[in-house]
């Protein structure tokens, strides 16, 4: 798959932070350690989905849902989703 290159602006502090960070957790490069942060915070996020649907299991009833029941749970998720993208962007 073909790399994109994407820039970012750091403050001086966080900057720092990051050179440091990545220098003693033995990356070779400051791309190396962002996208190891990105791995990581996709993975939290895949977790967080897999914890709430099974949290939400617990409570189904038994046997598979209707085209109904799918389609709304369907929607549910996408608005979720939405919901959490927006809180993402304002913080």
């Amino acid at each position: 798959m073909k790399a994109v290159t994407i820039n970012i602006s750091l403050n001086p502090e966080l900057a720092e932070f990051a050179r440091s960070d990545s220098e003693a957790r033995a990356f070779d490069s400051m791309s190396e350690y962002m996208r190891d942060l990105i791995r990581h915070r996709r993975q939290e996020q895949i977790n967080q989905e897999v914890a709430l649907l099974e949290k939400e299991m617990e409570h189904a009833p038994p046997g598979d849902p209707s085209d109904e029941e799918m389609a709304e749970i369907v929607k549910t998720q996408h608005r979720l989703r939405e919901e959490r993208k927006k809180r993402a962007r304002r913080s």
